[in-house]
């Protein structure tokens, strides 16, 4: 070991009070091997790092006792490249560690303790160590890991390197253990990586679990338990064993899959459209019983001898007017859904199977009141008396959400990741194995074969649970204290997303998260990825898999990287925020990657605050620009200040939320898009824009309780179509909530992430609606339960089916405008700050109207549209007629006439919108969209100043 080295200065001496007698928190950080940063206080002197393999380290009245001594000597000067790598720990002492690599290897084993001393040899400062830097240092692996198929072979990798032993586990299809096996290297491999071998006939498709001895610093012991593989592709039902699974095997592959080769849109050429496995299905009574829910009701496709169910028509529809991708909430496994059907409680189950499992008055009552009817009969008639009955949610939060039927059912947003690379098998027709694999892939290719690309949301931000006792732990069994972020005094584990949060600034989480999803786009053929809260992790880390699936090609991999559009929440909160870890994958840090963020500023001043929040009061929304209070169109300043404000957000927001678009806001000054902290991106395709996802009340459920209450239903949806044309209608990436284009509604549910299928589920028959089901689960909705009983039994809520199919026709139109001509979906920054233009802008403006023009005229450069020299779309947001004068010098408008679609559509308002010279009159609540015709070649129109 290397000398001691002590610090000049000499602190006094410890009294009584000052001398420690418990190891308390993990502020010690072990960031390389002759590196350590802790503050140790003010009567450290001597300090150590105490290890020991048995985990017998303690600190009590008696002093120090058990384990090994590596002394850690003067405090050094950090280094720029540890205050870069560690800038939230850079105002701390950084202290010299003497140990040679093998000290260091044999420590990381066991327990890890740092101990400070005063100048007489009394303990003033005990801590848990933090290690994931020395672990980077050398345990970093770059090879593959989990099953690799090679020949006649399997080889099976773990990366494990604070094991103390591994062993591996082999079962049939009985769980019953077949045999056990040592790793064919060394007891502890110098990378850190487990490997065993055996014979491809004679492992391929049996099930293994490791057997791990590892020290966990929850419980503060050598753990000896069995664990699922981190790399697993293949699980039994309830993910109770990994499977040896080649994902190459041609019965794994539906027909002609090899031929499935597609050539991805450009960025700025998508739009998503986000739902759910089981919601998409449920109700559909044209997909067989045993589909519904699951990968294969997408294969009703109506293509070749297939049927077309009720939904794939939907989504036929949407393709055809220019729908793209389809996003799915996450496929991958996850914890929360129990996949054994006969554990479950479901809608078509009688009442009283909820009581064979919980055992509570209130629910007790109602068994014996509905005995063996079904659940879904129950809820039919409960509603149909009460459209606000309390009934219908008591079995999801009442004793408690966990408790309850919700804990039970097979509805689960997948929020929970428990393996990354495995399919869920609830949304196959047998969990138990590869079944998850071939439909899966069978739901890929049949939603391509009505043009349509795959987006999976990933969730790689946090885990469903931790520790050596939970049974959905796998990161934290196989390496504790590595994959996790915790805090960096009290070693408490960060769950600001929610769960166990990850850490993918530590390299062997970035390469999971690399790994995971390169696996998916070639094995799975997944064309988009769309990140839970990508905030939480390093910009570079999305940077490097960008690059990594830009490798991926058609010819080699069926897959075009180049075009596999990456988009997230680039949210700035928690632990991480304001870069306080690492550059964080935020907003305004992520322009000019490429990769998209929500656009929530735009999203704000369309649709407001969420209702569950602020009720019908607006708080910064009372200048909601579709519905603002009713006096907002007069002179009162607050109003027509919140009204002009969110004005200047929408037309940044349609200007592809360019920090850099130039345009003159309400206050009359030239600025550009990042004033005020609203636009973000460098390039159009970076800012994803909706008004309308999973996440909280849906538009169409918060826009009705916004609304005048006198106001009638033709109108309500005339608001919500104008809504949906102001993300259509822009340049970026537009994002919709699948069924806002029929009015959907979840009973007013402010967060259905566990609500099941009564609130969840979309009919596409269109023969249902969800408002009016029954108030929504307690959890986050019963503060507001007393408005939202006067809501939902309004009788003017009144949603009919010819007014869902007007919608339908209407979103259709307004994407098939979107996909008349490629100037509403600009490449680059430079097109947009030069082609689209504003007017009816500054202080003098008409509030209410917003004028935005695109040109492809002379003076925009070469032409995109050689149909077209440019197009004009005015919104009016007021309830009445508005006429208003758009001169401006040098600008003629003559020639320009109303789209043809909307001339010929099915909207009879829309066609009353005139133009006479210069003055535009526009019906209430109406999107209109004019464009001139090119005559003679490329004409005049106007360009931004």
């Amino acid at each position: 070991m290397a000398a001691l080295l002590f610090s000049c200065s000499r602190p006094k001496e410890a009294g009584p009070d000052d001398v420690v007698t418990e190891i308390s928190g993990a502020s010690a950080h072990w960031v390389s091997s002759d590196r350590l940063i802790w503050d140790s206080g003010e009567f450290g002197y001597r300090h150590e790092i105490r290890y020991s393999a048995d985990a017998d380290i303690v600190v009590d009245e008696e002093g120090v006792s058990g384990g090994e001594v590596i002394e850690v000597g003067s405090e050094v000067s950090a280094g720029s490249e540890i205050r870069d790598r560690y800038p939230h720990l850079s105002d701390r002492p950084v202290r010299r560690v003497g140990a040679d690599k093998p000290i260091v290897k044999e420590a990381l084993k066991g327990q890890l303790v740092a101990v400070a001393y005063d100048p007489n040899d009394k303990p003033v400062a005990a801590t848990r160590v933090q290690f994931p830097g020395v672990i980077d240092e050398h345990y970093f692996y770059d090879g593959e890991l989990g099953p690799i198929y090679d020949g006649d072979n399997i080889t099976l990798k773990l990366w494990a390197p604070t094991a103390q032993s591994v062993r591996l586990n082999i079962y049939d299809a009985g769980e019953d253990r077949l045999e056990q096996l040592e790793p064919v290297n060394d007891q502890h491999p110098e990378d850190g990586v487990w490997h065993f071998r055996g014979d491809r006939e004679e492992w391929d498709r049996k099930y293994y679990r490791f057997d791990i001895s590892v020290y966990h610093h929850d419980n503060q012991k050598v753990n000896h338990y069995e664990v699922t593989d981190p790399y697993s592709v293949s699980l039994t039902t309830d993910s109770r064993f990994s499977q040896f699974v080649n994902l190459d095997d041609e019965d794994l592959k539906p027909n002609c899959w090899g031929r499935l080769k597609k050539s991805l849109p450009h960025p700025s050429d998508i739009t998503l459209y986000e739902a759910h496995v089981r919601d998409f299905s449920m109700e559909d009574q044209t997909v067989p019983e045993e589909y519904r829910g699951k990968y294969m009701a997408f294969t009703h496709n109506g293509v070749g001898d297939r049927p077309l169910s009720d939904g794939m028509a939907h989504l036929r529809r949407l393709s055809d007017a220019g729908l793209t991708h389809l996003h799915l909430l996450p496929v991958n496994d996850i914890a929360s859904v129990i996949e054994d059907t006969t554990r479950r409680i479901d809608l078509h189950h009688p009442y009283d199977r909820i009581c064979e499992f919980f055992d509570h008055p209130e629910l007790n009552q109602l068994c014996d009141e509905h005995g063996s009817r079904s659940i879904r009969e129950v809820f039919g008639e409960m509603a149909e008396e009460d459209p606000a009955t309390e009934l219908i949610q008591k079995p999801y939060s009442v004793p408690g959400r966990m408790e309850g039927m919700a804990a039970r059912d097979g509805f689960n947003w997948g929020y929970d990741p428990f393996h990354f690379n495995v399919p869920q098998g609830s949304y196959a027709t047998d969990p138990d194995g590869t079944a998850r694999i071939l439909e899966l892939r069978h739901m890929v290719q049949s939603l391509a074969q009505i043009g349509l690309n795959v987006v999976v949301d990933v969730v790689y931000n946090h885990t469903f649970a931790s520790g050596p006792e939970s049974r959905f732990s796998v990161l934290d069994k196989v390496v504790p204290g590595y994959y996790h972020r915790y805090d960096v005094d009290t070693g408490e584990m960060e769950t600001s997303t929610c769960c166990e949060n990850t850490a993918a600034e530590h390299g062997m989480m970035e390469k999971l998260i690399i790994d995971s999803v390169v696996l998916w786009a070639r094995n799975y053929k997944i064309d988009s990825f769309r990140f839970d809260l990508m905030g939480h992790h390093p910009k570079s880390v999305m940077e490097r898999l960008k690059e990594e699936l830009a490798g991926l090609t058609l010819e080699d991999d069926g897959v075009d990287g180049e075009n596999i559009y990456i988009y997230g929440e680039g949210w700035n909160f928690g632990e991480v925020a304001d870069d306080r870890i690492f550059v964080q994958a935020t907003q305004f840090n992520m322009g000019g990657t490429g990769i998209g963020n929500f656009n929530d500023r735009s999203r704000d001043a369309i649709r407001g605050g969420n209702f569950t929040d602020h009720g019908r009061s607006q708080g910064f929304t009372s200048g909601m620009y579709l519905f603002p209070n009713e006096d907002a169109y007069s002179e009162q300043e607050d109003n027509l200040a919140s009204l002009l404000e969110a004005g200047d957000r929408i037309r940044v927001g349609m200007a592809g939320n360019l920090s850099t678009y130039p345009y003159l806001n309400r206050d009359g000054d030239r600025v550009d898009g990042g004033n005020e902290m609203i636009g973000f991106a460098l390039n159009p395709q970076e800012s994803v824009n909706y008004i309308d996802k999973h996440d909280n009340e849906t538009l169409w459920d918060n826009t009705q309780v916004k609304l005048p209450l006198d106001m009638g239903m033709s109108d309500r949806v005339r608001v919500h179509m104008l809504s949906n044309a102001f993300i259509n209608y822009g340049q970026g990436v537009p994002f919709y909530q699948m069924g806002t284009d029929i009015l959907r509604s979840k009973s007013l549910d402010r967060n259905s992430f566990d609500s099941g299928d009564w609130y969840n589920a979309v009919d596409f028959s269109l023969d249902s609606h969800k408002w009016g089901k029954g108030l929504p689960p307690a959890w986050d909705n019963e503060p507001r339960w007393d408005q939202m009983r006067d809501f939902l039994r309004n009788p003017v809520f009144d949603v009919q089916k010819e007014l869902m199919d007007l919608a339908h026709q209407l979103f259709r139109e307004q994407l098939r405008i979107r996909y008349s001509s490629p100037l509403f979906r600009l490449r680059e920054a430079e097109q947009v700050h030069k082609r689209v233009a504003f007017l009816n802008t500054g202080p003098e403006q008409e509030p209410g109207i917003i004028a935005m023009a695109i040109s492809d005229g002379q003076c925009a450069g070469e032409p995109l549209d050689p149909e077209l020299d440019g197009i004009l779309v005015i919104f009016n947001a007021d309830n009445e007629y508005r006429t208003i004068s758009l001169e401006r010098e040098g600008v003629s408008w003559e020639g320009l006439q109303l789209h043809p679609i909307q001339a010929d559509g099915v909207d009879p308002v829309v066609k009353e919108s005139e133009r006479d010279g210069n003055n535009f009159r526009i019906p209430p609540h109406t999107s209109a969209v004019f464009v001139k015709p090119q005559a003679d070649g490329q004409g005049t129109f106007i360009c931004n100043e």
